[in-house]
């Protein structure tokens, strides 16, 4: 599923810098989550990690991702799977491109990062997802 794929009004409201609750799962089965940043594109959603965090390390054994994206008592569920990027110069550039799309000035100097692309297979929606209200 791409972009277009996941429909006007829900890849405009995934296009504001909200922060998403992203759920892995541990090897023992239960559920671990995180709160990452992410940016929708044409390829997927891509996410970035610095190498060694959890979440990061359970997508090694199990590329299976739940995705929530809120807004008040707006949101959107994304279902798929999750391929991690182990290359270093990649993962270091998206780190940069998040932090820009986020309005951050972190620039992630001397961090081992790693690139997670997503690609949902189901969405879900709930409540009105417009961003212009």
């Amino acid at each position: 599923m791409n972009n277009r794929a996941l429909g006007g009004e829900v890849a405009r409201f995934l296009g504001h810098p909200r922060y998403a609750v992203i759920a892995t799962h541990e090897p023992d089965g239960s559920v671990w989550q995180a709160v990452v940043w992410y940016l929708v594109t044409d390829r997927g959603i891509v996410l970035n990690a610095r190498n060694g965090r959890r979440w990061l390390t359970n997508l090694r054994s199990d590329p299976r991702v739940s995705f929530v994206v809120e807004d008040g008592e707006d949101y959107v569920i994304l279902r798929g799977d999750a391929e991690v990027i182990d290359d270093p110069v990649q993962g270091l550039s998206e780190a940069r491109l998040l932090a820009k799309h986020y309005r951050s000035d972190e620039t992630f100097e001397g961090q081992d990062r790693v690139g997670v692309l997503f690609h949902p297979a189901h969405v879900a929606v709930h409540g009105e997802v417009y961003v212009d209200r």
